[in-house]
């Protein structure tokens, strides 16, 4: 028996009681539909997408040399397995703005590229980041 379902992943990455930010995955090489560089809406097809809740975070890391040390941050987030079954390497995902109550904007929309997918086993994804 499973310790987490579904509705606890769930709630874990809502984006109103939880820990989460809505934003949209975008999977390279599969169109949005049959058409390969326009979609029925007349805009430019840039593949398949999902709105997904997602948990951001961007730790501090240090990286140590020989002489001197690299230091920044390297963003990455959490999502939910079932949310993205094929997600790999070069997808795309936008995070919506984070905003607070008040509607004043704390991080402005952002797009990343996926440089690194970490399946832990139990139910989600952790992924490496690169903003674009």
């Amino acid at each position: 028996m499973a310790i987490e379902s579904a509705r606890d992943f769930t709630s874990f990455l809502d984006a109103t009681t939880g820990h989460g930010v809505t934003g949209t995955y975008f999977e390279s090489g599969k169109l949005f539909d049959d058409f390969p560089l326009i979609d029925t809406l007349g805009f430019i097809d840039s593949g398949s997408s999902v709105l997904i809740n997602l948990i951001i975070d961007q730790p501090y890391v240090s990286i140590e040399g020989e002489s001197i040390s690299v230091e920044g941050f390297q963003p990455t987030a959490i999502l939910k397995a079932s949310d993205v079954p094929d997600i790999k390497q070069e997808d795309k995902i936008v995070v919506d703005a984070i905003t607070t109550n008040k509607g004043s904007t704390l991080t402005p929309e952002t797009t990343f590229f996926i440089k690194t997918v970490e399946p832990d086993n139990t139910g989600y994804v952790n992924v490496i980041l690169e903003k674009v």
